[in-house]
């Protein structure tokens, strides 16, 4: 992966799920991101905001995690990509316990196997396969394992196949 798309992508990332919220406060970052529309982030942010501390933290580490998946899925995490991940982490505004066991993660990425109990809005799992195939697509050049990454996550967060063609499609 080109370092510096890369970086740029997760960068994005840092953006939408760090300042203690999946999204940032406005939801800027996202509003007009394609294939997203802007009411489907408004009624996210809506959903987030009514929902106990404990679901907002459990969709935010969750999130937190396809994020240190995709960006391990070529198998190779670069200085620069593990600094930002730490910088999104160190940002969540989940608790210390919490931010270490994801920090340890970086480089040995999570089981994600009850992922999707834990990711239940389908805008923000749609959100995630977005930023997801922005990051594998940060080169240009696609890896096996990210494309595989990419299919089997939106298999396990109940994406169809059509929708997950037009969240590639506007990336």
């Amino acid at each position: 992966m080109s370092e510096r798309k890369s970086v740029v992508a997760i960068e994005r990332w840092v953006g939408l799920l760090a300042a203690g919220g999946v999204l940032d406060a406005k939801g800027t970052a996202v509003s007009g991101a394609a294939p997203i529309p802007k009411e489907k982030i408004v009624e996210l942010e809506a959903w987030l905001a009514s929902q106990p501390s404990e679901v907002r933290v459990r969709e935010r580490r969750a999130a937190i995690e396809v994020c240190i998946w995709m960006a391990n899925a070529d198998r190779n995490l670069d200085a620069e990509e593990a600094s930002l991940l730490k910088t999104l982490i160190d940002r969540s505004g989940l608790d210390d316990d919490t931010k270490d066991l994801l920090v340890s993660e970086v480089h040995d990425p999570p089981s994600l196997a009850d992922l999707e109990e834990r990711l239940t809005h389908p805008t923000l799992r749609e959100l995630l396969l977005f930023l997801s195939w922005e990051l594998a697509n940060a080169d240009g050049d696609v890896a096996r394992a990210e494309a595989a990454f990419f299919t089997g996550l939106a298999k396990r967060l109940g994406v169809s196949d059509a929708r997950a063609a037009e969240i590639k499609a506007a990336v």
